[in-house]
């Protein structure tokens, strides 16, 4: 069953640059450079609270990382792939999400996301709140810790994440 909530797009990674963040995956903030690793970006889309977040779709994700939603086991020893919650973005402009069109590597991604939207929404939901807690309470544990928040694009967004709360858990 396709899912209402969620849907796929690529976005135009100059946006990380247009809008001076601080982390994005494929782009060095110290250079302002976007690498071109000759792929497309691939995310999935999801509307909260008025902001549209970009779930970014990633290869070689830590298993110990723990800011993701797991599609299946890497090539690469160690790894999964899978979305990568805490390289999450939030779109600054519509004119970032293009309109192109692309195949996920495997068929059975397309359906793991679009059945699982409530998992994935409320996975992304729940790291913001622990985000936002560990801000609040200065928990230099949690925000340094690379596993969570140290290298989150989170921190790009720090005021505007405040709106999202626990009212924000689909059911």
């Amino acid at each position: 069953m396709k899912s209402k909530k969620l849907k796929l797009g690529q976005i135009d990674l100059e946006m990380c640059k247009d809008y001076d963040l601080i982390q994005a995956m494929d782009y060095d903030f110290k250079t302002k450079e976007v690498m071109n690793k000759g792929r497309g970006f691939a995310v999935t889309v999801v509307k909260i609270q008025g902001l549209t977040f970009l779930i970014p779709f990633r290869s070689y994700i830590p298993k110990k990382y723990q800011l993701k939603y797991k599609l299946r086991n890497s090539a690469k020893e160690g790894y999964v792939e899978g979305l990568d919650i805490g390289k999450t973005l939030i779109l600054e402009d519509e004119s970032y999400l293009l309109n192109t069109t692309f195949r996920l590597r495997k068929i059975e991604d397309y359906y793991k996301v679009m059945d699982n939207d409530r998992a994935i929404i409320n996975k992304l939901v729940k790291a913001i709140i622990d985000y936002n807690h560990a801000l609040e309470a200065n928990d230099r544990n949690k925000l340094e810790d690379p596993k969570r928040f140290k290298f989150s694009t989170f921190q790009n967004y720090s005021t505007r994440l405040k709106v999202i709360t626990e009212k924000d858990y689909l059911e």
